[in-house]
């Protein structure tokens, strides 16, 4: 099956928020959170726009993924969904004894899309723990200026859609 459908994760992702600033200038601001876009965020988005449908999934609060994904995707880049903590399932993690909050993509399919036909991009691979071969797993971005990893996730994204479906991206 093609991949129809592209889905974003936002913090450590796409973008970090701080409750503190960083040393060096801030993109916008959400409530309390100094938000830093990560370097070829547009770039990676418009990529994916033009070539799938795009989604936003976080674990972070309604308000909050809103806020961001209008900034992030706009009229550029229309979004399918913009899903927060909502529309995660919470459970135990047994390495670290707390909570984790799991993306299970088969929520998706009501909406028409099968498990097969979805990537989703995201820095914490135990939230996607149910779709595994689903993944592209993206170095957590910390807000610094000079990261390059959208960069590869481009040209990961690009083999999984010319049909390389090796696991993990």
């Amino acid at each position: 099956m093609p991949i129809r459908l592209i889905v974003f994760d936002l913090d450590e992702t796409l973008v970090h928020a701080t409750e503190a600033p960083l040393p060096h200038p801030h993109d916008f601001r959400v409530g309390p959170y100094f938000v830093h876009v990560r370097p070829f965020a547009s770039e990676l988005i418009a990529f994916c726009a033009s070539r799938c449908d795009v989604g936003v999934w976080s674990s972070a609060d309604e308000q909050y993924v809103e806020a961001v994904t209008e900034r992030l995707f706009g009229a550029a880049a229309p979004v399918r969904f913009s899903w927060s903590v909502a529309k995660c399932v919470q459970r135990i993690d047994p390495k670290s004894n707390g909570y984790v909050y799991v993306k299970d993509l088969r929520r998706l399919m009501k909406h028409g899309y099968a498990v097969d036909d979805i990537l989703m991009l995201d820095d914490s691979p135990e939230k996607l723990q149910r779709q595994p071969a689903n993944h592209i797993d993206v170095p957590a971005f910390m807000g610094e200026p000079d990261d390059t990893a959208l960069l590869d996730v481009i040209e990961r994204i690009q083999s999984r859609l010319d049909g390389n479906r090796s696991p993990g991206g």
